[in-house]
C-alpha cells in the first residue's frame, strides 16, 4: 500500500480536496484524518478558546499527535489490506508537527525522538496544496477548519515552514494556490490517478 501525504499551510483547501476524492475514488482509497484536529476538536485545549498559545501547550499537543498518528496509519493500513486498497491519503505526516515547532525539523526530531529518514520513506509522496494566505490573503478565514487559529502572519510563516520540513522529500509535489480550488482538485486527482496506475502496473 502507498501511503501518500495532503499537506499545506493553514487554509490551503486540504478539507474540500478530500472530500473531492472520496467522490472521485471512493473505496479504491483510504483516508487517515488529520489527527490534531481530531484532538482540538475533541476536548484537547484550544489556544485563542480555552488558552493562550505557548511552547509549552505546543509540546503538549504534539506529544498528543505522534503517537495518535502513527496508531491510526498503521490502523488505517490494516483496514485497508482487508479491503484491499493500494492507496492509502494522510490528512498530515509525522513530520508536519515540525512546522510548528520552535527551532524548526532538527529540533522536532530532537525533542521527540523522531527518525528523520524513516519519517521521510515511511511516505510514498508528498503533495503540497499552497495557502491562500500567501496568494490570496484577503481570503484567509476559518473556512473549512473551525479549530484553526492562527492569525494570517502566522499563517504564511506555517506555509512557507511546512514546505520546507518536507523538502527533503524524493516525491514533494508543491501546487500553486494561484490555481483556485478546482484547478487544485484537478491536479490532486491526477496524481493519484497515476499512482494507482503505477502500482496496478507493478
Amino acid at each position: 500500500m502507498k501511503r501518500i501525504v495532503l499537506t499545506g499551510g493553514p487554509c490551503s483547501g486540504k478539507t474540500t480536496v478530500i472530500s473531492a476524492l472520496k467522490e472521485e475514488f471512493g473505496d479504491r482509497i483510504i483516508l487517515v484524518p488529520e489527527v490534531a484536529t481530531i484532538l482540538l476538536g475533541n476536548g484537547f485545549p484550544a489556544p485563542g478558546k480555552d488558552l493562550q498559545w505557548s511552547e509549552a501547550w505546543q509540546a503538549a499537543l504534539q506529544n498528543a499527535v505522534l503517537p495518535l498518528q502513527s496508531s491510526i496509519e498503521a490502523a488505517c493500513e490494516l483496514m485497508g489490506q482487508e479491503k484491499g486498497l493500494r492507496i492509502q491519503i494522510c490528512d498530515r505526516g509525522l513530520l508536519d508537527g515540525a512546522a510548528y515547532t520552535p527551532g524548526g525539523l532538527d529540533a522536532f526530531c530532537a525533542s521527540y525522538n523522531v527518525d528523520k529518514a524513516e519519517a521521510l520513506k515511511r511516505y510514498t509522496a508528498i503533495i503540497h496544496l499552497e495557502s491562500l494566505a500567501t496568494v490570496e490573503p484577503e481570503k484567509y478565514g476559518k473556512m473549512g477548519n473551525a479549530s484553526r487559529f492562527e492569525p494570517l502572519e502566522r499563517a504564511v510563516e506555517l506555509e512557507r515552514a511546512v514546505r520546507t520540513v518536507w523538502a527533503e522529500h524524493p516525491r514533494h509535489m508543491v501546487i500553486n494556490g494561484r490555481r483556485g480550488i478546482d484547478g487544485k482538485i484537478a491536479e490532486v486527482i491526477g496524481i493519484i490517478r497515476f499512482l494507482l496506475a503505477e502500482k496496478e502496473a507493478a
